[in-house]
């Protein structure tokens, strides 16, 4: 018998069952965006440090990773694709620091994700009424709040 034919013995606390809900969610937006990305040669994880350089123009590396929720180590990487491609340029700015730029095909790059990843959430969000959708916004707010409490 395979894993997929396991019957669940036991269902995990309730909490627990919505977290791994939480997990799931996430996961399924990553692949959903990895996958509509891939025509114009970006990702989520691109995508999302393009987005907080285009909000942040000349942050360094170690702000943008903090924004963009990436290890320091993973973005340094990510931002060396992104050069690699055109759509970044790195130069020196205040002190040793390297500053970070789009460049006018990043711009246009990232206005072609922005509406593929609206499109992406508009479309599961259309399962929610408008009162739904608020509710739900305002409780995932409240959740973000309360865990990024120490």
């Amino acid at each position: 018998m395979d894993s997929g034919d396991r019957k669940v013995i036991n269902k995990l606390p309730q909490p627990v069952e919505f977290g791994l809900t939480l997990k799931r969610a996430m996961h399924l937006f990553t692949v959903r965006t990895d996958e509509a990305l891939k025509p114009i040669d970006l990702n989520l994880g691109l995508w999302s440090v393009l987005r907080e350089m285009h909000r942040m123009p000349g942050a360094s590396a170690s702000e943008l990773a903090r924004a963009s929720f990436h290890a320091p180590q993973t973005l340094g990487s990510l931002l060396h694709r992104l050069e690699s491609l055109g759509l970044v340029t790195r130069t020196t700015g205040r002190g040793r620091i390297i500053e970070n730029h789009l460049t006018e095909a990043g711009q246009e790059v990232l206005k072609q994700a922005n509406v593929t990843v609206e499109d992406i959430i508009g479309e599961a969000l259309s399962v929610f009424t408008e009162a739904d959708r608020e509710t739900f916004e305002r409780l995932a707010t409240s959740l973000v709040a309360a865990l990024a409490l120490p």
